[in-house]
């Protein structure tokens, strides 16, 4: 499995637990940080797009504005 297998797998998982409770995942920054601190090959920013995308597939509220 290559970085970014892992890191497709672990974003699945995290929308997977906003679909149960959106509320206490839908902070895309942070989320996009923490994410940073183990798959460390990708920027920030990148993180967030994907993260992004995976909530919209889902229909999932995020917040991509809040303050780190």
């Amino acid at each position: 499995m290559t970085e970014r297998d892992a890191l497709r797998d672990e974003i699945y998982h995290l929308a997977a637990a906003a679909e149960a409770d959106p509320a206490t995942t839908s902070n895309l920054k942070s989320l996009a940080v923490q994410l940073w601190a183990n798959f460390n090959e990708f920027a920030v920013e990148d993180l967030e797009d994907i993260l992004r995308d995976e909530w919209r597939t889902r229909g999932l509220p995020f917040n991509d504005n809040a303050e780190l």
